[in-house]
């Protein structure tokens, strides 16, 4: 993930120098297209940090959900065969392009099984380091319902250790400024408090997974003997609801918490919950969330996992 992410940094870069060197003498129309083809490229070959890299808009919080939400509309690895462009449109600095591409079904082996033809619509424009990708669609789009984005292309390289402090930040700002969030306030403290997260006879997800879609946001000033707390944000990119989903975590005795699990209950498609968890620390020093542990069923089966521990310097 660290190779990736600072690849992907890179692309940014050297693409700058590139158009800012006029080195480039491609039209708009062959500029527009290759960003397009270069974006479903990546898709295809399962490297979401590629075609993040080339994407600014909201359709996508992360790079794991341009993979999340390609596969629910059949698109999975290697499973497109062929990309069509069957029209570009430019006008001044935006760009409309719809592709068809012919796409792989494969079964549980891995065969394939069939073919079928997948429209997808691009929204594009034209930035510092050339054309941007600031929509994509699986319904048509019109060039008059496009309005010019403020984007910010960063050139600098971001270390490897604000990965996920940056990603965090990103997806909150993003959640609070496009209004697509549900605050959920917490119900039923008192029967919530009584009820136990069972994870067994579920499978096991890896942390990198949970990763892409649990965030945990502490606050960052604490006081010995004053209350806090740490937000828990998940977003659902599926298509199919998360049902009764729960979280729960560990804490030192010097901590006290009202409630060490969370429940989230159903999240829908598309929806972003939150749920916080209210700490007092008694003493300064480090306090921990430790062994963040989810649970939840999604299609009939229940999955669980571990993320990171998160810590929080108490004054």
């Amino acid at each position: 993930m660290k190779h990736r992410s600072a690849y992907t940094v890179c692309i940014i870069i050297l693409a700058s120098f590139v158009f800012q060197s006029g080195c480039i003498g491609a039209s708009p129309e062959e500029s527009v297209e290759s960003t397009v083809v270069d974006f479903l490229n990546a898709v295809n070959e399962d490297d979401p940090g590629t075609a993040f890299a080339l994407y600014r808009g909201k359709d996508f919080l992360a790079p794991a959900s341009i993979t999340m939400i390609f596969k629910n509309k059949g698109i999975a690895e290697g499973g497109i065969k062929e990309i069509n462009i069957t029209s570009a449109e430019v006008s001044d600095s935006l760009a409309l392009v719809q592709t068809e591409c012919l796409v792989a079904s494969l079964d549980l082996s891995g065969k394939e099984k069939g073919t079928s033809t997948i429209p997808i619509y691009f929204r594009l424009q034209d930035s510092e380091v050339g054309w941007i990708i600031t929509r994509v669609s699986f319904t048509p789009l019109e060039m008059g319902e496009a309005a010019e984005l403020d984007i910010e292309v960063k050139r600098t390289v971001i270390d490897d250790i604000a990965d996920n402090s940056g990603m965090i930040f990103i997806a909150s700002v993003l959640m609070l400024g496009s209004g697509v969030y549900l605050n959920k306030q917490e119900k039923d403290k008192k029967k919530n408090a009584n009820r136990v997260i069972d994870t067994s006879n579920a499978t096991e997800l890896p942390r990198e997974t949970l990763s892409q879609y649990i965030r945990l946001v502490p606050v960052h000033q604490v006081t010995a003997g004053s209350k806090t707390t740490v937000d828990v944000w998940v977003k659902n990119f599926a298509q199919q609801p998360y049902e009764n989903f729960a979280i729960r975590a560990r804490f030192a005795s010097t901590v006290d918490v009202e409630m060490p699990s969370l429940f989230f209950g159903t999240i829908a498609p598309g929806e972003t919950a939150k749920r916080t968890w209210v700490l007092k620390p008694k003493v300064a020093g480090w306090m921990g969330v430790e062994e963040p542990t989810v649970v939840f069923e999604y299609m009939g089966n229940r999955y669980t996992g571990t993320l990171d521990p998160v810590w929080v310097q108490v004054q």
